[in-house]
């Protein structure tokens, strides 16, 4: 696979952490195609990394063929977490074992532990220092120490398809959960984190602040308020179970 590099962090924007990412990428392949998937996912406090997988798996519906994605959201940096190498028919993802690539496995052509790891590197940005340098080596070809695995020896193996929780909150206050479009009804009434709420394709189908559910353009279950937010309105927050 030769396809760009796609980053997908809970880094944030503020600081320097993800334009560190871009600068080793770059001063290796200084003409790398590189997509910011994602770099606002909830910080560790609030969710654990498998929490942080359907937004995952439901971005890479997007990304190009062949793309190679570095996806790091690591509360165990520098402990004895292993890192993995996730291989399917049209995509690879690296990244700590710690059930980020849960709903991956199930699919996945190839899944190998990365043996491999840079000389002396410091313990806490294995993003910058192990993920993406392992990822570059892919791309140019060079040898990539790895162990062979089954899905049973990763962590998140027991993906059951969705995740009954708040997965994401974006600007506008909707409540992005961890249940994909094919699992949820056909319609109608839900009562989801205690509300009853009514169906609607569209915001402007239901009044100015009502809220409703919906299937949102990532293909996700999205509760909503029409011109309003629904983390506000109705008092839900990430982590919150469904």
């Amino acid at each position: 696979m030769s396809g760009p590099l796609v980053l997908f962090t809970d880094y944030g924007l503020d600081g320097p952490w993800v334009g560190l990412l871009h600068a080793v990428i770059r001063q290796a392949r200084p003409g790398a195609g590189i997509i910011d998937l994602q770099h606002d996912l909830p910080p560790f406090d609030r969710v654990a990394p498998v929490s942080c997988s359907p937004l995952c798996a439901a971005g890479c519906r997007w990304v190009p063929r062949g793309a190679t994605v570095v996806a790091v959201v690591d509360p165990g940096v520098g402990t004895a977490r292993g890192g993995l190498l996730v291989e399917c028919d049209d995509l690879r993802l690296i990244g700590p074992d710690n059930g980020l690539f849960a709903p991956f496995f199930a699919g996945a052509l190839r899944i190998r532990r990365i043996d491999w790891m840079p000389g002396d590197i410091p313990a806490t940005f294995h993003g910058r220092d192990w993920f993406v340098p392992a990822a570059l080596r892919l791309l140019s070809g060079e040898a990539l120490e790895t162990t062979e695995l089954r899905p049973a020896d990763c962590v998140g193996h027991d993906w059951s398809g969705r995740l009954d929780e708040i997965v994401y909150i974006d600007r506008f206050g909707n409540l992005v959960t961890g249940i994909p479009a094919p699992l949820a009804p056909d319609g109608g009434p839900w009562c989801l984190a205690g509300h009853e709420l009514p169906h609607a394709r569209t915001f402007a189908e239901v009044s100015p602040g009502t809220a409703f559910w919906h299937l949102n353009a990532l293909g996700l279950v999205e509760i909503a308020v029409n011109l309003g937010s629904a983390a506000e309105q109705l008092g839900l927050r990430v982590g919150d179970p469904l």
